[in-house]
């Protein structure tokens, strides 16, 4: 097994490669949306799978990590299921997953297509092969041991990616909105909202940016705790991540940074402990000045919305008691579920459920509710290292966050929960180098 600590290796063809590439796209999604360069879709979906088709399987995982962010302005459809074919045909035998992550693949899938068959008023074949793309990504990322891939590249790829998601819609929706958005008006979220529903372009709803942004600062914090990056590879990740965040005007992202950063304070072993206090220092007075002499609106945007509808959580409460009002109301729900994919249609309920562990419950039924519950905690337990504590910051936030949130459809919304796996890996991965060095 090689030494999997290394975060920068030599400027190999395939390295010098990726990073290529990854400046590459971030210039064509910022001419695109920022300067209004007309991009056909087709031509993005060109030089993504062109890149997937010459990369190694190492620098194949670093590219869906880096591109899962920035699926919300790409073909995804498209573009994930060949990814995923790649994944299987470079990886190869030496791609050990076992085989209960084939088989619940397998199954969900085709008990998804019954679901779509039965209740859906049409059949979309990309959004489908879409929703296996993602299935298959979190048990195969969740469950897969590869010495080739390297986890820590991975994380690191997923939080440059979302810097670049994040930074284009800051600078688009700044565009779009005007001084409105920098006094804290209005908040940061989905450009489709002023450009149309029918323009691609990297969009979200400002929820979605809070969650990738928690995502983003808890695991970049990890990488720079386990010393994969410096400090200052940190500050490129995190400081922008936190602006987005706090733009987003986001509670759940609010509440989310503080549980991290209680966590990390707790979780730790004593690792990095002066640097820790430095940089908490340095947090502190830095957010205190851009709350306080940069931008006191935004703080008082921040002030209004945790005094505005806060009995029900902005409605999440009402809605989340309607969805278990009409699952009990149709109790063949219980056992067999909507379908992730049309939920809605069945349900005829207008808004989205915005609870990650409802909407599976909602999709699959109980039994199913159970079946992913019992599957995410064996994949995690895989990634168990004796004594370590700070693994798991990234997913818990993140969970926490997706309570909140929607899990299943959109996907999107998962990709964090997914990232957060690659963290989970890479200490496992250093645990077992470790003991193959004293053996051997």
């Amino acid at each position: 097994m090689k030494n999997p600590k290394g975060l920068w290796d030599k400027l190999t063809f395939q390295n010098v490669l990726f990073v290529v590439f990854a400046i590459a796209l971030a210039v064509l999604l910022y001419m695109r949306d920022i300067t209004g360069v007309d991009t056909n879709k087709f031509l993005l979906l060109a030089f993504v799978v062109g890149y997937a088709l010459i990369a190694d399987y190492e620098h194949l995982m670093m590219l869906i990590a880096f591109i899962l962010p920035l699926t919300n302005g790409l073909p995804s459809n498209y573009i994930l299921p060949i990814i995923c074919l790649l994944i299987v045909i470079k990886g190869g035998r030496q791609m050990k997953v076992p085989s209960i992550v084939w088989v619940s693949f397998l199954a969900i899938s085709l008990y998804e297509l019954i679901h779509v068959f039965m209740f859906a008023h049409s059949f979309e074949a990309p959004a489908y092969v879409g929703y296996c793309s993602f299935l298959f990504l979190i048990l195969v990322i969740g469950g897969s041991f590869d010495s080739r891939s390297n986890e820590s590249k991975n994380a690191l790829a997923f939080c440059l990616g979302t810097v670049v998601m994040l930074i284009i819609i800051l600078m688009n929706f700044s565009q779009l909105v005007g001084d409105y958005f920098f006094e804290g008006s209005v908040r940061m979220g989905n450009v489709s909202d002023y450009l149309g529903e029918g323009v691609m372009t990297l969009r979200t709803n400002p929820n979605n940016i809070g969650l990738f942004s928690i995502a983003a600062i808890s695991i970049v914090f990890a990488l720079w705790y386990y010393k994969k990056i410096p400090v200052w590879a940190l500050a490129l990740v995190a400081v922008p991540a936190f602006v987005c965040g706090v733009y987003s005007l986001s509670r759940t992202w609010m509440l989310s940074i503080i549980l991290f950063a209680l966590l990390f304070f707790v979780m730790r072993k004593g690792k990095n402990r002066g640097s820790s206090f430095i940089i908490l220092l340095i947090a502190v007075v830095g957010v205190f000045y851009f709350f306080t002499r940069l931008n006191v609106s935004v703080l008082e945007s921040f002030d209004t919305r945790f005094s505005g509808d806060t009995d029900t959580a902005g409605s999440r409460t009402t809605l989340f008691l309607t969805y278990h009002k009409w699952m009990f109301e149709n109790t063949w729900a219980l056992l067999f579920g909507t379908g992730a994919i049309p939920y809605r249609e069945v349900t005829q309920i207008e808004n989205s459920t915005h609870n990650a562990i409802q909407q599976v419950f909602i999709s699959y039924g109980i039994p199913g509710l159970l079946f992913f519950i019992y599957l995410l905690v064996r994949l995690i337990k895989n990634w168990r290292v004796r004594g370590e504590r700070m693994v798991y910051v990234p997913i818990l936030t993140i969970g926490f966050f997706l309570q909140s949130s929607q899990f299943l459809n959109p996907a999107y919304c998962a990709f964090p929960f997914i990232a957060s796996f690659f963290v989970l890996k890479m200490v496992k991965k250093d645990e077992m180098y470790s003991i193959t060095r004293k053996t051997s």
